[in-house]
């Protein structure tokens, strides 16, 4: 069986909370473990993160979220009207570099494919649409 949730905000940095608390609710009321609640939150504020302060940089917007919750996996699909960005295409950085020599930035996206077990993306009708699949109970594909 699948449910799914909605959630819709003005992207605002200041509304990462209600985004965050809507998403927790949500993954609580429907028996998503802890664990699991904690590492899509981190991929979802990360990517929401991210738009708000890059694809919405110059001008406002909204959000739109679509959680839905299976026995064996959960999905988040993010969508938004900012500047297109694949994820997908982001260069994994080179963590093993020495300091002084790592390019800044960029660990957002690894964060992101760290927590989750699978990333898709698309560009559709003028929105970026992101869905980040986490199985339940999985450890995520680092």
């Amino acid at each position: 069986m699948k449910t799914c949730f909605h959630f819709s905000t003005k992207a605002d940095i200041e509304n990462l909370p209600q985004i965050a608390g809507w998403l927790e609710e949500t993954l609580a009321g429907a028996g998503v473990g802890e664990k699991d609640q904690f590492e899509i939150g981190l991929a979802v504020d990360e990517a929401c993160s991210n738009i708000i302060l890059y694809g919405y940089a110059d001008r406002s917007g909204t959000i739109d979220i679509e959680s839905c919750i299976r026995d064996d996996e959960l999905t988040v699909t993010i969508e938004d009207a900012g500047k297109p960005f694949n994820p997908l295409e982001v260069t994994p950085p080179v963590l093993d570099a020495d300091i002084d020599h790592r390019k800044i930035g960029g660990l957002g996206v690894h964060l992101i494919r760290s927590v989750t077990d699978d990333l898709f993306y698309e560009y559709r009708d003028g929105k970026n649409i992101l869905t980040l699949v986490k199985v339940r109970g999985a450890v995520g594909c680092g």
